[in-house]
């Protein structure tokens, strides 16, 4: 009987745990969204959850910490899958520079046969040759993926920096 008490008091830890990092997890994410109210009660609710497992911990021995570090390690994974899949699809800005004028518009072309919204440029290379520059907005993982296999297909050199908005 005792035995089944202990392995199920582990499991209520590991699970109110898992909980408490969704939590933790989420005001990060609540913040970075300035969502200062709901960020907020998210600290509130993990404090508490917090001292009360400390209370426990300090209570059942030393194994208790390794279920509360495993179970801290799949609530913050379970917290940003959950982040992932309810987030709406971010855009994703690429700035593309080269200097071979010919393979940017290859690319330009690229983008436009694919319906990826893109502002093309007149730019210069360090030896001042024209040259274009394209900034493609991929609204989509997809259109970002199309961007990707582009330039790992192609046999020229870009320069790209990629910001998600």
């Amino acid at each position: 009987m005792q035995t089944i008490t202990i392995i199920l008091n582990i499991v209520i830890v590991f699970l109110i745990k898992v909980f408490d990092n969704i939590i933790g997890t989420s005001k990060t994410l609540l913040i970075q969204k300035n969502k200062s109210v709901l960020a907020s009660f998210t600290v509130i609710i993990s404090q508490i959850i917090f001292y009360k497992l400390i209370d426990i911990v300090d209570n059942d021995g030393k194994y208790m910490i390794y279920v509360v570090a495993i179970a801290s390690g799949l609530g913050t994974y379970l917290a940003l899958l959950i982040s992932n899949i309810f987030s709406k699809e971010r855009t994703y800005v690429n700035v593309i520079l080269s200097d071979n004028k010919k393979e940017m518009k290859k690319l330009r072309d690229f983008l436009k046969t694919n319906k990826i919204t893109n502002l093309t440029t007149d730019a210069y290379t360090k030896d001042w040759k024209k040259t274009i520059a394209i900034t493609a907005y991929a609204e989509t993982k997809n259109d970002s993926k199309k961007i990707d296999e582009f330039i790992s297909n192609s046999d020229n050199k870009f320069k790209r920096i990629i910001e998600i908005q």
